[in-house]
């Protein structure tokens, strides 16, 4: 392959990494505004925002590529980000849950958008011989496991509570 099919090769793995994050993006921004429940409306909002720093990094390096026919990880410092680690699920958060049917339904859609990027970034990071690229999918596949954990949690506790409601607890 040479440079310029890899080149177009590296853009188009971005621009549809960056579809993945919109749609995530799109899904909490929509269901922050939308949930009745305040914690799931914390969660939904953490998660939109943390899409919408994948958007930016990503457009950040799609434009580096462009410009510049390479990607530039010097200003991604996933250290100093907590790769959707942040601990939202407190027990705070668990007593404050309400039985929202619609909560469950985009906790549910999260998990299955969630686990298409981790997927995405995984088979890509494993294919493409940048090493950058392969950097910045490895960490993007990182954060995308800790909104995939997060989700998975909460899930938990509101099919927890909506079995309660209809009498089948203890579970």
């Amino acid at each position: 392959m040479n440079a310029d099919q890899k080149k177009e090769q590296m853009i188009k793995a971005i621009k549809d990494a960056v579809m993945v994050e919109v749609k995530g993006q799109q899904l909490y921004s929509h269901a922050a505004t939308e949930a009745e429940d305040p914690a799931a409306r914390a969660m939904f909002e953490m998660l939109a925002r943390d899409e919408d720093d994948h958007v930016r990094i990503l457009m950040t390096q799609y434009k580096s590529l462009m410009n510049d026919g390479k990607l530039n990880l010097d200003d991604v410092h996933p250290a100093e980000v907590d790769h959707g680690a942040a601990t939202v699920v407190t027990d705070d958060f668990k007593k404050s849950v309400t039985r929202g049917k619609f909560e469950m339904a985009v906790i549910s859609i999260g998990c299955d958008l969630e686990n298409k990027a981790i997927a995405y970034y995984k088979e890509h990071a494993e294919k493409t011989d940048d090493p950058d690229l392969k950097q910045l999918f490895t960490w993007l596949r990182e954060w995308e496991d800790g909104h995939l954990e997060q989700l998975l949690e909460l899930e938990k506790i509101y099919q927890d509570a909506y079995w309660a409601d209809q009498g089948f607890s203890p579970m």
